[in-house]
Formats: structure tokens, sequence, C-alpha cells
């Protein structure tokens, strides 16, 4: 039997600080889930999709501490609600003219990869600043509350009227590049913004969504 005082074991909830799943991996995942969306076998990405949601919600939850119960993952693993019976179908059907259309394939590639970053970045904020419940499983009826507002929180975030905060690229004391170098450090710098830009939005969004009285436990 092991003689190691309990205080040096470090629990999941401490092995990252404020349980926050590593931007990485969630990058690396969502990257997954938009290379999923481009293979054409039907049933397949779906598959696959559900694995990823299902990865990311295991990993969040666990790096609070906190255990996910099998309906639970369920129901955060699945598709948003919009993923109607004919919308599946449809995509199924499309897939194969899609595919040959790129823009229109990017713009769906694109859209599933919000849809399963917004999982785990949402799902983390929840439990860091929403959740009040001290039990230790996080159960089916609370993993629906938490889909809910994620699902409106990414419809939300998609909104023209939302307003976010702004960022201001820093300058330094005084700037010494040519006029065509300043463009070019510029569109790169906010091509490379945009994931934090995102990220704002959902926030906002959810933070909105939760004012309203959901997904409280």
């Amino acid at each position: 039997m092991s003689t190691e005082p309990a205080a040096n074991k470090p629990s999941a909830a401490q092995a990252t600080p404020g349980g926050a799943p590593p931007g990485g991996r969630l990058a690396v995942l969502t990257a997954f889930a938009v290379g999923a969306s481009w293979i054409p076998v039907p049933v397949l990405p779906e598959r696959m999709l559900l694995r990823i949601r299902g990865a990311i919600a295991q990993d969040t939850v666990a790096r609070h501490g906190l255990s996910l119960t099998t309906d639970a993952r369920a129901v955060l693993a699945q598709p948003g609600q919009d993923q109607t019976t004919f919308r599946r179908a449809a995509e199924v059907v499309t897939r194969e003219v899609l595919r040959r259309l790129s823009p229109a394939q990017a713009v769906a590639a694109a859209a599933r990869g919000l849809e399963v970053y917004a999982l785990g970045h949402l799902l983390n904020r929840y439990l860091t600043r929403v959740r009040k419940s001290g039990a230790v499983r996080v159960q089916a009826d609370e993993a629906r509350r938490i889909r809910d507002a994620i699902d409106r929180a990414v419809r939300r975030s998609l909104s023209p009227a939302l307003r976010p905060s702004l960022t201001i690229l820093p300058g330094g004391a005084e700037d010494l590049r040519d006029e065509f170098t300043r463009w070019i450090d510029t569109f790169l710098l906010a091509g490379a913004a945009v994931p934090e830009y995102i990220e704002r939005r959902l926030d906002v969004a959810f933070d909105e969504i939760v004012a309203t009285g959901s997904p409280h436990d």
C-alpha cells in the first residue's frame, strides 16, 4: 500500500489550471471534425463526428474533476437540434455534389468545425463560470440544458446584431515599416485574430443565454 500523502496526489481538476482544456488539443479535434466533413462516404462522417464530440465532452469534464454519465455523453455528442432527419437525408444525397463545389463544401465543413469547437469551448465556460451543483457526475438532464444553451449560443454568435469587444492590434513607439509591409502585417495579424474573435462572439452569446436563466443547474 502506498504511503504517499494524499495532499501530494494531484486531482484531475488540478492537472490543468481552472480545468481549461488545452487549446491545441481542442483545435486538433476541431480539425479532425472539419476533415471528416469532407469524406464522401455516407454515414461515416456522422459517426466520426459523434466520436469526436464525445471525446471533447469527456476530456473537458474530466479536466474539472467531474464524471460524465453515458447518457450525458450521448446527449453532448449528438449533432445540433436542427439536424433533422430530413436534413441528414439531404446531406447524404447532396454530399457528392457539394464536394465538387469547393466553396460550398468549405462552408459546410467550417460550420461543422464551429459546432465542434463551440462544444469544447462553451462546455468549459459552463463548468468554470456557470455550474452551481456540487455533484461529481454530469447527468443527462444537465447535459440537455448545456446542449440547449450551446446550440442557442452558436446560432446567436452568427447574428450581425451581436457586438463583442474589439481587439486593438498593438503598435510600437515608432513604426518604421514601409506601406506595403504595414498592409501585409495587418492582413496576417487580422487573420490570426479570427479564432480569438470567434471565441469572443461565442462567449458573449453564451453569457446572454445564461443571463436569461439557462442552463443553470
